[in-house]
Order: C-alpha cells, then sequence, then structure tokens
C-alpha cells in the first residue's frame, strides 16, 4: 500500500481519484496494509464466500488483479515545527501523529493559532479478497475499486511513483506562488526546459530510452526552454525524421544525445487531441525554478501526488500572515491549486473524508464538483464546504469562523 493525493481520470465514477497519486500506484508512499488487520477466519469466509457464489479464487485474482484499491489514509498536521520528522517511514511529530514540515524563513514565520491538515490515501493494488468484499457487497464506503484504465490513464504504471513526485513537487511551487500573490509579493519564474511527465510505452520516445522527469534542453542543438518551444521544433518534422533531444536524465549526471526516429501519430494519439504530423510518445510540460523572495518549502515525507496544493498555500499563508487564518478552530482541505488560485478537482475525496473526521477537524474545503462524494461519508460532526477558488476559502474562514487576515492583498476572487 502507498500513500498518496490520488489523481483518477474523469472515467471513474466516483469523480477523479487523482492520482497522485506511487508504486503499485506509485511515488514511493507508506505501507500500512490495513488487509494485516483481518483475522485470518475471516479472509477464508469472504474468499469461500467468493467460490460460492460461482467465482473460484483463481478467477478473484485475476480480477482483482484490474483494480487499485482506494482506502482512508491519515490527516497530518502542517507545522513549522523542526520536532516534525522521519520516522518509520513518514514524518510524524514526537507524539507520534503524522505531520508535514513547512519551512519558511525564522524571521518571518508566525506561531499558528489553531491547525491546518492536509490528507492522503492509501492506494494499492487490488487483491482477491478486496475484490470478494466488493462481490459480496463487504466493502463499505469509505472504499473503493478504482480500474487501472480509470487511475493510471495512458500513463504506464511503471511511472506512476516518478508522476506523483513530480505532481508533488508542482503543488509545492504552486502553493507559494498562490500564496505569496496574495501576500502582494512579486515572484518571477525561470523556464530550465521540457521536463517528461510520461513516455508512452511502445512509442519512439519509449524505444529511444527517455523517461519520466527528464529534461530536454535542445532539439537538433537548438535551445528548446519550454514546452511551446519543443512543439514549435517539432511541428515541421515527418514521420521516418530523426531528431537528436539534448537530455538531461532524470536520475542525475551528464546531459546526453538522444536520437529518436519519428512515427506516423497512432490511433490512440489522434484520439487524445494530438494535431502534428510526426509522433514521438511524450507528454512534456515546462519546467520552471520560481524566484522567490525568500525560501518556502514543504516536505511531506513519501507521500506524493497534486491535491496537497490547496492545503499547503492556507499554511503559508498561515505562517508568513499572522497565525491566525482559521480563527483557532481545526481546517483540513484537499484539491489541487495553480498560481492563480484556482482549485482543482483531486480524487479519494470519500476515503480523505473519512481519514479528516477521524482527525478530528471542524472544517473541511473541498473542490465543489467533489463535494457530493464527501457528504455522503460524513457522520455530520464535520462542517464541508465546496469551493473553486482559494478566495471562496478565505472568504469563509474570515466570515465564518473568525480569521484574521490583516495584510492580506485581495480577498474578492470568486
Amino acid at each position: 500500500m502507498t500513500n498518496i493525493e490520488p489523481t483518477v481520470q474523469p472515467t471513474n465514477p466516483d469523480g477523479d481519484p487523482d492520482g497522485d497519486p506511487d508504486g503499485g500506484p506509485s511515488g514511493g508512499g507508506v505501507e500500512r496494509g490495513y488487509r494485516s488487520r483481518w483475522p485470518a477466519v475471516l479472509v477464508i469466509a469472504l474468499l469461500l464466500g467468493a467460490a460460492i457464489i460461482g467465482v473460484p479464487v483463481g478467477i478473484a485474482a485475476h480480477e482483482a488483479s484490474g483494480y487499485y484499491v482506494f482506502s482512508p489514509g491519515t490527516a497530518p498536521l502542517i507545522t513549522t515545527s523542526a520536532s516534525c520528522k522521519p520516522a518509520g517511514g513518514e514524518l510524524a511529530l514526537p507524539s507520534g501523529e503524522p505531520c508535514v514540515r513547512l519551512v519558511v524563513p525564522k524571521g518571518k514565520a508566525h506561531a499558528v493559532d489553531g491547525q491546518l491538515r492536509m490528507v492522503d490515501v492509501e492506494v494499492g493494488q487490488a487483491g482477491p479478497l478486496d475484490w470478494a468484499e466488493y462481490e459480496l457487497g463487504l466493502l463499505g464506503n469509505s472504499r473503493q475499486l478504482v480500474p487501472v484504465a480509470a487511475y493510471a490513464g495512458t500513463t504506464p504504471t511503471s511511472e506512476l511513483g516518478c508522476q506523483d513526485t513530480q505532481e508533488m513537487v508542482s503543488a509545492n511551487q504552486d502553493a507559494a506562488l498562490a500564496a505569496l500573490a496574495v501576500l502582494s509579493y512579486k515572484v518571477d519564474q525561470k523556464p530550465l526546459g521540457v521536463q517528461v511527465d510520461t513516455v508512452l510505452a511502445g512509442t519512439p520516445a519509449w524505444k529511444a530510452g527517455l523517461e519520466c522527469n527528464d529534461v530536454i534542453t535542445a532539439v537538433d542543438g537548438k535551445a528548446v526552454l519550454t514546452a511551446a518551444a519543443l512543439t514549435a521544433a517539432l511541428a515541421p518534422l515527418q514521420p521516418g525524421d530523426v531528431v537528436s533531444l539534448t537530455d538531461h536524465p532524470a536520475a542525475g549526471g551528464p546531459a546526453k544525445q538522444v536520437k529518436v526516429r519519428l512515427a506516423r501519430p497512432s490511433e490512440e494519439a489522434l484520439a487524445d487531441g494530438f494535431d502534428g504530423h510526426a509522433y514521438m510518445g511524450l507528454e512534456v510540460e515546462t519546467r520552471v525554478k520560481p524566484v522567490l523572495p525568500f525560501p518556502v518549502s514543504v516536505n511531506a515525507g513519501a507521500i506524493g501526488g497534486p491535491s496537497a496544493g490547496l492545503a499547503f498555500t492556507l499554511a503559508i499563508l498561515d505562517a508568513l500572515s499572522n497565525g491566525k487564518l482559521t480563527g483557532g478552530h481545526k481546517v483540513a482541505a484537499t484539491g489541487t491549486i495553480d498560481p492563480e488560485g484556482d482549485v482543482g478537482q483531486v480524487g479519494g475525496v470519500q476515503e480523505k473524508t473519512v481519514a479528516v473526521e477521524k482527525a478530528g477537524a471542524q472544517v473541511f474545503f473541498v473542490p465543489k464538483a467533489e463535494y457530493p462524494d464527501a457528504e455522503s461519508v460524513s457522520h455530520g460532526d464535520m462542517k464541508i464546504i465546496p469551493v473553486n477558488t482559494l478566495g471562496q476559502v478565505l472568504q469563509t474562514l474570515q466570515r465564518s469562523y473568525g480569521g484574521d487576515f490583516s495584510g492580506f492583498s485581495d480577498l474578492t476572487r470568486a
């Protein structure tokens, strides 16, 4: 089992188990193995039950291999405390409570009144027991089976871990950009090259040995520092043409020249919107380095995926302002964030709701489209609030929970 911020494609009927997504799914999360808590006799009973309804164990194992299982994870406290340290494969406080370490300059950090929590999801390859529980109606509404295709999309499962790590890095950067913008800091971004997010199996890029998290900086010796520049450089080329890419390997070391023979786009690529003449088989984005006025970072340990962005943004705002953003309340949040403050869908919201409610959160902000998923498993002890923007979160905290935003520049964006 791994802990992530899942990202699932929109085909998932429960709304996007956003990915993050790490390992079996991907990104080096922490194994907690909820299945180890089941008594052996119950495991046998469930498998016998599946057999009784006509499903041999071998078939159950085969069917289960097409799914991941999502289960409630943890709701780590976001803190500036240096006592938030690695412990047993994750970050924890001396009390054993899961935590995430926010690092800002000492002279700018303020003591925080209240709590801010992110939340993760425990994800693992489904086994015969999970599938048997599902077939017998015993899976419950706080866990779900997600088809591999819905979870991974076109991304090879071997690259999900890399993708989750990339998404957590992006969430960290975008949270800092969104928070500093609200605080009226000017931040520049320097393009570093074209980051490889996905190398599609069997494509020219795959055969040439390109890998997730590589950075391309030139095509045939001509610099390309943005994804748009790479697209423009490839646009005139035809199937059969060979290009030489200056590639900086994800594992580090010197740049190397990688030759790729372009191909005709496949039917799948055309269906996905590819409109060029020649096809390489990469999904890319521009890698940028934010030029911050001072260092800001969040260490989430082994947790991967993008959906902690909103929670990180709120924690950065709280620490850099006066520490009274929550009005003294216990607040949790899930949702991606972009530098403009837009909140995006995540996934695994049912499982996350269970986790933050168990952690004692009083308020839980979720992407608006996934509000019904959160409400479906809530026991009513926690206020669930749907939002589309950071501005809506800040307004709600100010108007309904006594949040004090002295010095904040703009809370009107909705």
